[in-house]
């Protein structure tokens, strides 16, 4: 089983060389206040003092501490090394594997020449690790030793020193896979406990904590009956249990108080002050606890580590794929050129496997903006916008110059629906724009995998962009033009005398209906009696219809002059009013879906069909024809790094796995 613990071990040493962890590995991580008794704790269970020690941030990178049973193998490579056969326990950092540390106050000068060199001297924190090995003949164990939590920032500690802690608790902490070790002190109330409060935050219901209460020597006799209740588990509940221990005083410190002499000592206390419970608590009993922990946890976690492993390297392996460096220049612009105008237009249209079912994208897109912005501010143009009675009285009075009539005034009216049915222009246009913007935003939706390529190349990326710009604002120019010739058309050339629009006029005017009422079924029985007399077809009989219709509107529309009751030039400015109103909504609803239906034609179909030959114009051909001295494609800066950082990470991966496909 120890081999579980020594496989985990192997996997911490080849993520710390990257300093890079992409998996949540099964450990055990070590969280306390400074002054808890942190440092005491991993002391006792390795069996020497070898900590660095002082006021203030002490621990400053986490230490990984891997307690080894050595084996003879072990044993021989030690002594390859040092030719001492009278070591019966040493120790090895990873970043200096091949000397070893017999002198363990040596061990305590490496660590802080490390953390130094890590960290920096100016006592701010790092998440890089130091890889302590420590061989002893007693058991194999492994613990990640973090920073002391402190509030306060003190001397020339960093202001956020309180953050920086936090943060890097935090993030070990918020591994599912982390045991959380929580060290708190007996004279401490465990509801104040900032590592029980981390514990809770990151493990709500128990399961990965196991809490450790240190200096059990120094509380009131009173309230031994308080900590016994603790230690028993009746005031806090944790799944992995409450060890406490007792630690070596600064006194036995200065002393040279052994270790052996000092479980002894733990031992005879634990025994006078808590005898019902004493057999539960103490340091070999931790150790034990802490060892069956972690096997357990190792075996559980296994599958699961397994197959994150494999997911990991497929996932850096992709990712190397997209960073390497082309072999062919001109076949690899080429192929990314048609990558990423195919993947664009299958945006655009619809067609990508990939396509997102959380959130519109694409043409998908396009279409919800025309119909939520565009149709929906189209409709609310007012008809008579900037328009008012005296507007039009005072129009329809210079039209007439001295002339009165109570027939309709077309000059008036063909003027003012003119003026009127300009206020449709800015909005259509408008759309034109929106279209075009997203059109150009849907480049950034398009395959994740290519434009991780392409952002390699920061030239290429320009050039490919601005090829799409320039042809997105060249045919956003010609739509604009074609929609707004096509307005002008409708202004230039009025047809007050459409069925469809004195159709739309009937309907929406109530004064108009009792009289087509009316006089429906009289014009209809003529036109059937005209059929019979001339023997006309049935499509000859529907041409009929239709201008005896057109008729019977122009008579209802001449008759309506007559249903005011008010002085002659205000029936002329109502009667205005009401057609300028009824052609504009005739109009309006025509542009509704004209527009669209233009703009999907002149703008989108056309980039659709025209984007990849565009680019090959722009960018394929310019690039083939520069000497190939000049043609080398200019990596983004980092580039280079992240392709030698993700090439690192997948080599460690893969030794990962092998370890791992060992056991």
């Amino acid at each position: 089983m120890e081999s579980l613990i020594q496989t985990i071990n192997k996997l911490q040493d080849v993520f710390a060389v990257v300093n890079e962890n992409p998996i949540d590995l099964p450990q055990i991580i070590v969280v306390g206040c400074q002054s808890s008794g942190k440092s005491s704790v991993f002391e006792n269970l390795v069996g020497k003092s070898f900590l660095p020690r002082g006021t203030g941030i002490v621990t400053r990178t986490p230490l990984i501490l891997q307690m080894i049973k050595y084996t003879n193998k072990d044993r021989e490579f030690m002594l390859k090394l040092t030719n001492n056969d009278n070591i019966k326990e040493w120790a090895c950092f990873s970043h200096k594997p091949n000397v070893v540390f017999k002198n363990f106050d040596e061990v305590r000068q490496e660590i802080e020449k490390r953390t130094d060199i890590l960290a920096g001297e100016n006592k701010r924190i790092t998440d890089k690790p130091i890889v302590l090995q420590v061989y002893n003949s007693l058991y194999t164990l492994t613990f990640v030793d973090l920073p002391g939590i402190t509030k306060l920032s003190v001397g020339s500690q960093p202001k956020d020193i309180d953050e920086q802690i936090e943060k890097l608790i935090f993030k070990y902490a918020q591994q599912p896979n982390s045991i959380i070790l929580a060290v708190v002190t007996a004279n401490t109330d465990p509801a104040t406990s900032e590592s029980l409060k981390i514990a809770k935050q990151f493990d709500p219901e128990g399961a990965r904590t196991i809490i450790v209460v240190t200096k059990l020597d120094l509380i009131d006799q009173g309230t031994i009956k308080d900590t016994t209740d603790f230690l028993s588990g009746k005031i806090i509940l944790v799944k992995l249990g409450i060890i406490g221990v007792v630690n070596r005083s600064q006194k036995d410190i200065n002393e040279n108080k052994t270790m052996e002499e000092t479980l002894r000592s733990e031992t005879e206390f634990l025994r006078s002050n808590y005898p019902d419970i004493y057999k539960n608590h103490g340091y070999q009993v931790l150790a034990h606890v802490l060892r069956d922990i972690l096997i357990k946890h190792i075996q559980k976690t296994i599958p699961t580590l397994y197959k994150n492993l494999q997911h990991t390297i497929i996932k850096l392996e992709s990712e190397l794929q997209t960073l390497k460096t082309p072999d062919c220049e001109i076949e690899f612009i080429s192929e990314l050129l048609t990558d990423i105008s195919s993947s664009y237009c299958a945006t655009v249209i619809g067609n990508r496997k990939d396509i997102s079912n959380k959130t519109l994208v694409g043409g998908a897109r396009i279409a919800d903006i025309v119909n939520n912005q565009f149709v929906k501010e189209f409709m609310k143009v007012d008809p008579l916008h900037d328009l008012s009675d005296e507007d039009i009285r005072i129009k329809l009075l210079n039209t007439a110059g001295i002339k009165k009539s109570k027939s309709i005034n077309q000059d008036a009216f063909e003027y003012l629906v003119r003026k009127q049915l300009e206020n449709l222009i800015e909005p259509a246009l408008s759309c034109v724009e929106i279209v075009r913007v997203e059109m150009m935003n849907i480049f950034d939706t398009i395959d994740q995998k290519y434009l991780d390529k392409l952002n390699r190349f920061p030239k290429l990326n320009i050039d490919i962009k601005n090829t799409l710009k320039k042809l997105l604002e060249s045919k956003s120019k010609s739509t604009k033009k074609s929609i707004r010739s096509y307005i002008k058309t409708h202004q230039e050339s009025l047809n007050i005398t459409n069925p469809i629009f004195l159709s739309q006029l009937i309907k929406l005017s109530s004064m108009c209906q009792n009289p087509l009422k009316n006089n429906y079924s009289k014009h209809f029985d003529q036109a059937r009696t005209i059929m019979y007399q001339t023997g006309k077809t049935q499509s000859d009989f529907s041409m009929l219809v239709k201008d005896i219709m057109t008729d019977l509107y122009k008579e209802i529309l001449s008759g309506l002059s007559g249903t005011y009751t008010s002085d002659e030039i205000c029936v002329q400015v109502q009667l205005q009013k009401h057609l300028i109103k009824n052609y504009f909504l005739f109009i309006r609803d025509i542009l509704k879906d004209f527009v669209p239906n233009r703009i999907n034609h002149k703008l989108i179909n056309f980039i659709i069909k025209k984007f990849y030959k565009q680019l090959k114009t722009d960018v394929l051909i310019p690039f083939i024809n520069i000497p190939p001295s000049k043609r080398m494609l200019v990596e983004e800066e980092g580039v280079a790094e992240e392709r030698q950082r993700t090439e690192l990470l997948l080599n460690a991966v893969n030794r990962a796995f092998k370890c791992l496909d060992e056991i």
